[in-house]
């Protein structure tokens, strides 16, 4: 049998090994230390644990993970994995580069042992560099800055902790101004001068790359730098007149030369000079500082006065003699008003000519070409009847119209530039090898007098033929072909209409002729037709009143009959050299018998008594009331009968007068104008016979008139020495008017 001090050690030392069992399941640990890459997935093994017990078995320990990194990990069993997801992944550069944590291991809810877990992040590079904003901000730069200094610097980083270089992208606009001469410096320095008037702003881009990494990531960022202007340029006049240009794109300008034209008649004028006017401004243009001009040569004991501030010339008094100085040249001077020393001259010339009264003109106002399809660079244009088109301005200044220095131009236009040139002849020049058929152009010609300055322009219409098509001789090629049947038709109708009036005129006349044979008598005479001479009374035509004239008959045979006389026996003309018998009174006048009877006035036979008997009382009236002594009854047979021999009579004589008309006509330009028609003589004669025989008629009819003046009133003057008698007058008539007619 046990004591009972045998039984407690038993019992200690049975409880002993249990626990010492039990707590080796916590012990065997030890601290973890593991490593694990960036961006890995959720699950990603880290390490397994070393400790004696199983947290999954009957009587487990209890494990638990603390600390700062814990949420990092969980357990699975007896293995420590990742505890990341899509929305929550490992970065290295924002958790850091080690996630710590502990382990601690539970007996009974008794911390029986505790292990530390250090798990380091592995970097991947998964981050591109990127440059620090303030670095790349526009910059400022002064254009007087030095060449190869250093104007600014650009910074960029990687959060991987890559290396980075720095390259300026020379595909950039102004990539040529700057380098980098460390490439991992960032420090750009400027390589070319600067110039704020060729260049105010400057653009680049700059990258940045990885060169430690076989992705070699890159970022870029584009630069502005603003160039500052300084003071660094001298004045210029305008306008300038680039000369050459260098290799930093400066152009080099040239000062112009001003012209103006005066005469010897102008003073006290404002110069217009051309270019103009004259004018300079500071050649830094952002400055714009004030300018002061003067002349320094040529002023001419102050002829020439300038505004300083305005560079205006004023000419105080004439020139003398344009002979002895044509030509006046000033040197006028612009400089800096803060800087006298920086300045610029340009040259003025005064040119004396000759008064101009007359502006160049063109005398037309459109000219019309022609261009023929040709694979030619060069054509001249040409124009009606295949001619070169010459466009000249006539300046009437001149004697032959020719002005020497007139200079022609074409004013450019969106459709033609580059297509035409015009000589100084006035020529133009086409490149057809640029042109289309059925092209058409209008250009403005504009000649300008060099020396006066005044224009004169022109419009020229250039039309482009096909390679087979000929150049038109006349303007009437262009017109429409209904515009010119148009007109065509109305020509014609014009013509047709006066064609008609012409002859309805021509028959109405010879109507009124027929129906009024008195009206040929009254043209004979030199009357109008419906002029009625109130002084002595109206006569009937020879054709009307016929008569045998004893008298006559006696001279007529006296004669010898050798000369006859035109027309019939009894009926007689006078010529117009003859000199008239003396006027006709009737017993109305009061002093009509109180006339005698001269040396050289024959008497006249009185009339039969039958031929007054049928004379109409208007004929033997002239158009008063009519004599008692006469009546009309009604028409006989006689009276018919000689109204047809009158009618025959009539138709005789028109048969003549064509006759007449015909032999006048060439005869009538070497005959004198004194000279008169036979046929007027004839209408005379008779209208003079058929008065003495109205009057005879009314001395038979008033029985109480005197014989004597009876007698006063039928008498013609007797023919004086020198003159020739009425039958050799009308025989010489009638020889001469013949001969024409033959």
């Amino acid at each position: 049998m046990l004591n009972p001090w045998g039984l407690f050690l038993c019992q200690l030392a049975i409880n002993t090994s249990y626990h010492v069992i039990k707590a080796s399941l916590c012990l065997g640990g030890s601290d973890i230390f593991a490593t694990v890459s960036e961006n890995r997935p959720v699950g990603e093994f880290i390490a397994n644990l070393s400790i004696a017990g199983d947290p999954t078995g009957v009587n487990s320990i209890r494990l638990c993970l603390t600390g700062e990194n814990a949420n990092w990990f969980y357990l699975e069993g007896r293995t420590i994995r990742l505890n990341s997801s899509i929305l929550r992944v490992l970065d290295r550069e924002r958790q850091g580069s080690v996630l710590m944590a502990a382990l601690t291991c539970y007996e009974d809810d008794i911390i029986q042992s505790e292990y530390r877990v250090m798990v380091e992040i592995l970097n991947e590079n998964d981050n591109k560099p990127r440059f620090l904003e303030k670095t790349i901000q526009p910059r400022y730069i002064s254009e007087l800055t030095a060449v190869n200094s250093v104007v600014f610097t650009v910074k960029a980083i990687d959060a991987d902790g890559d290396t980075i270089t720095y390259i300026i992208d020379r595909a950039s606009p102004d990539a040529s101004y700057f380098r980098i001469d460390l490439p991992n410096s960032g420090k750009v320095i400027l390589d070319k001068p600067l110039d704020y008037e060729t260049k105010t702003k400057l653009q680049l881009v700059i990258y940045a790359v990885e060169t430690n990494t076989k992705e070699w990531y890159n970022t870029s960022a584009s630069l502005t730098v603003n160039v500052e202007d300084r003071d660094d340029h001298y004045p210029q006049f305008l306008p300038c007149t680039p000369i050459s240009q260098d290799h930093n794109h400066t152009v080099v300008c040239t000062n112009p030369i001003y012209v103006v034209n005066i005469t010897e008649k102008d003073q006290d004028i404002l110069l217009n000079f051309s270019p103009g006017p004259i004018h300079a401004e500071d050649g830094d243009r952002s400055l714009d500082t004030p300018l002061l001009y003067s002349i320094l040569s040529g002023a001419d004991k102050n002829r020439f006065q300038i505004d300083k501030q305005t560079a205006e010339i004023t000419l105080t008094r004439r020139v003398e003699n344009r002979h002895l100085t044509p030509i006046l040249r000033l040197r006028i001077m612009a400089s800096q008003l803060n800087d006298p020393k920086k300045y610029s001259v340009a040259t003025a010339l005064v040119r004396v000519l000759a008064e101009n009264r007359f502006p160049p003109l063109f005398n037309r106002t459109t000219y019309k070409g022609f261009i023929i399809e040709s694979s030619s660079p060069a054509t001249l244009v040409s124009t009606y009847g295949n001619e070169v088109l010459l466009i000249q301005a006539i300046d009437q200044d001149f004697v032959d119209g020719v002005n020497p220095k007139m200079h022609y131009s074409l004013q450019p236009t969106l459709a033609t530039t580059g297509l035409y040139h015009i000589t100084e002849e006035g020529v133009i020049i086409a490149k057809t090898d640029r042109l289309r058929p059925f092209d058409r152009h209008i250009l403005e010609v504009v000649a300008m007098d060099e020396e006066s300055g005044e224009v004169a322009k022109a419009s020229v219409d250039i039309e482009l033929l096909q390679r087979s098509q000929p150049i038109p001789w006349t303007p009437f090629r262009d017109m429409d072909v209904r515009i010119a049947g148009g007109i065509m038709g109305g020509m014609l109708l014009l013509l047709v209409t006066t064609l008609f009036l012409l002859i309805r005129w021509a028959k109405r006349r010879r109507r009124r002729q027929r129906q009024n044979p008195a009206g040929r008598g009254a043209v004979a005479l030199g009357k109008h037709l419906k002029v009625v001479n109130s002084g002595r009374p109206m006569i009937p035509l020879a054709e009307e009143v016929s008569y045998q004239n004893e008298g006559f008959s006696i001279d007529y045979e006296a004669s010898g009959g050798s000369g006859s006389l035109l027309g019939r026996h009894g009926v007689y003309t006078r010529k117009q050299s003859l000199i008239p018998p003396p006027p006709r009174c009737h017993s109305s006048l009061p002093d009509c018998g109180s006339s005698t009877v001269t040396g050289d006035m024959l008497p006249i036979l009185v009339m039969p008594e039958p031929l007054v008997k049928y004379l109409t009382p208007s004929l033997v009236s002239n158009g008063r009331k009519g004599d008692s002594t006469i009546s009309t009854g009604a028409v006989t047979k006689d009276e018919k009968e000689r109204n047809k021999q009158r009618d025959m009579e009539k138709e005789e004589e028109m048969e003549w007068e064509k006759q007449w008309e015909r032999a006048v006509g060439t005869k009538e330009k070497r005959n004198s104008e004194g000279e008169r028609t036979d046929k007027s003589r004839d209408v005379l004669s008779a209208s003079s016979e058929t008065a003495d025989v109205s009057e005879a008629s009314e001395d038979q009819t008033n029985p109480e008139k005197p014989q004597s003046q009876r007698m006063k009133t039928h008498q013609i003057r007797e023919p004086k020495d020198g003159h020739k008698s009425t039958s050799e007058e009308s025989s010489e008539a009638e020889k001469s008017i013949l001969d024409n007619a033959l």
